[in-house]
């Protein structure tokens, strides 16, 4: 069986990999086991490996508390690393195929046909009744042995199916909650650290550009001081709100810290993120929170705003800090309002 495993998978690939070592250590690779040994093969957690290889050479042997604690040591944080993506389609694949290939293997397999072949020979020379009905008996048992093997063999399947489907959905839910500010509903830091990463890459890849707005909330702290920490929730909640109905398509905006946004926006040119932030920014000033005990309006609210656009001198650190400076200059240039990287220009000159 193991060299039937082997052969579905082409040479050196990590699958063929996987199951070999799982076949010969005898791991019975459910999703989470498949996880863990997709990394040790992948070589994408020097951590997991250097604790795998410590493992095997102790000669533990891998079973599902053991896999289960590696899991949630190096891969569990990292769902929405493109590993763990990886997993939730391969093992979803990959193991229906492999339990099918051994299921018809089982059905098919050679010894099996053999032992049929040889029970016909033995049939056509018995010499009397008893000998007849012992071969047959015997047949019958071998048969059911099969057959047993397969429905059990089906059993796995569909217990695998299953769970590989449980686990798909539940790493799905984890991602997007790790993704997400709890308070604003917008992306969290982490999220636009990795949104960040990703577009910079494609931009030194492909020369795809893209604006950054860095926006601040002007005297939040005295929305604290004056109202109340509930307040001052309600106001980074309204800002929330505002840009994420004011912001469309593959826009990114995130809570960065504190009464602090940033947003993303791909393929988008100075002069127009330009716009979008004063836009943004109306928006916000026609907003008036209101007390919900008494209904009374409280301060208005209102943001600065800076912005960039990445250029091919910049690292992801500088361009961020260039949309800081704008946001800093629109602070000190009397606050509500938007200043852009080429206003630092005019300021230098």
């Amino acid at each position: 069986m193991t060299s039937q495993v082997q052969d579905f998978f082409p040479a050196g690939g990590i699958e063929r990999k996987i199951f070999s070592h799982a076949a010969l250590a005898k791991i019975e690779l459910v999703p989470i086991a498949y996880a863990v040994w997709y990394a040790y093969f992948a070589k994408s957690h020097s951590m997991l490996n250097k604790e795998v290889d410590a493992v095997l050479a102790s000669g533990v042997h891998f079973d599902s508390a053991l896999h289960q604690d590696i899991y949630n040591k190096y891969l569990r944080a990292e769902t929405e690393s493109l590993l763990v993506q990886d997993v939730q389609t391969e093992t979803e694949e990959l193991v229906k195929k492999v339990f099918n290939e051994m299921m018809g293997a089982h059905v098919s397999a050679n010894k099996y046909s053999g032992r049929l072949e040889n029970f016909v020979a033995q049939l056509s020379k018995v010499a009397g009744l008893d000998e007849m009905t012992t071969i047959v008996k015997e047949m019958v048992h071998h048969t059911e042995a099969v057959a047993d093997s397969s429905r059990t063999l089906q059993q796995k399947l569909d217990e695998a199916a299953q769970e590989t489907q449980a686990l798909r959905l539940k790493l799905q839910y984890t991602e997007e909650e790790a993704a997400r500010d709890g308070l604003t509903g917008l992306n969290n830091r982490r999220a636009f650290d990795r949104e960040m990463a990703s577009l910079y890459k494609k931009y030194q890849r492909e020369g795809r550009g893209f604006s950054l707005l860095i926006l601040d909330i002007d005297f939040f702290k005295r929305f604290n001081d004056d109202y109340g920490h509930q307040v001052g929730d309600f106001v980074l909640e309204t800002l929330g709100a505002i840009l994420h109905k004011g912001l469309k398509g593959r826009d990114f905006p995130a809570r960065y810290g504190g009464e602090e946004f940033i947003c993303i926006l791909p393929e988008t040119s100075l002069a127009d993120a330009l716009i979008v932030a004063e836009h943004l920014r109306i928006q916000i000033s026609v907003k008036t929170p209101v007390r919900v005990e008494t209904e009374k309006p409280l301060r208005k609210i209102t943001a600065s705003i800076g912005v960039a656009q990445i250029n091919s001198m910049d690292t992801i650190r500088s361009v961020i800090e260039r949309a800081d400076k704008a946001l800093y200059l629109a602070k000190e240039s009397g606050r509500n309002n938007v200043k852009t990287e080429k206003n630092l220009e005019e300021t230098l000159a």
